[in-house]
């Protein structure tokens, strides 16, 4: 029996094909695991948002590893290591949904383990942490939970932090899990990324009476179906003053327990 489904847009075949190399040698075989990509070199025929919906209406493997064309694995951590740790964070919280080496905790602390060109701090705390928000890099998916991208929306940016949150709302839990690659990307906000941001508010904010999330990117939004909140939630000041006190984020945190 396969136990991973991976699967990769990429616009870089040279990349993906390095990225499956390394897989590959980390013991994620193809008696193990079935490989898909998504084949955007000729153009953007594949966006995240879409392409994952048709993933999980078409994975009968028990886990989907959604992950970005240039992730290596290279660091010491294989097959064995992120089965291990899946297998205990279902010890831990059967009712997890999806896991990631990077994400935003309920103190909106960025918590990671990962090599990348902007050398992030990797986490010196435990692991597994519980996050409401995860990168998209590297992405694993509990196929059973069918959990989807909003229909809503489309494009390349925010697909992680919705993914998370409709898990959120079905009552499943996110986490950051012990699992090391490197990313040879770090990241790149144009105004793509910002349009999409304002399409992200406007599905997202209506889910919510007032709360604030946040993205690998450090980008931290206010959310709330009444537009007054979200007006004076999203002041630089008020929102900095929210973020920065313990105290008050069981208060604004998007339903994490």
């Amino acid at each position: 029996m396969k136990i991973f489904h991976i699967c990769t847009i990429a616009n870089n075949l040279k990349q993906y094909e390095e990225m499956k190399a390394s897989f590959l040698k980390a013991g994620f075989n193809e008696e193990k695991c079935r490989y898909s990509l998504f084949d955007n070199s000729e153009g953007n025929i594949y966006e995240p948002y879409e392409t994952f919906n048709k993933i999980q209406s078409n994975t009968v493997e028990p886990y989907i590893i959604f992950c970005h064309q240039d992730v290596i694995l290279n660091q010491g951590h294989g097959f064995n290591q992120l089965l291990t740790v899946l297998q205990e964070l279902e010890k831990l919280n059967p009712n997890w949904a999806i896991t990631g080496n990077a994400g935003i905790n309920k103190n909106y602390q960025a918590v990671v383990k990962i090599t990348d060109p902007n050398n992030t701090p990797n986490w010196s705390g435990n692991f597994p942490q519980q996050v409401h928000s995860l990168d998209e890099n590297f992405l694993v998916i509990k196929t059973s939970a069918n959990i989807l991208c909003s229909k809503e929306l489309k494009g390349f940016h925010f697909y992680g932090i919705d993914l998370c949150l409709n898990a959120i709302l079905k009552g499943y839990s996110c986490y950051v899990i012990n699992f090391h690659l490197t990313h040879l990307s770090g990241g790149n906000l144009s105004k793509i990324f910002w349009d999409s941001q304002a399409i992200f508010y406007k599905k997202w904010c209506c889910e919510f009476n007032f709360c604030y999330v946040k993205t690998m990117t450090n980008v931290t939004m206010c959310l709330s179906k009444y537009k007054m909140l979200q007006f004076i939630g999203s002041r630089n000041r008020v929102m900095h003053w929210f973020v920065s006190h313990k105290r008050v984020h069981t208060l604004v945190n998007p339903r994490l327990q």
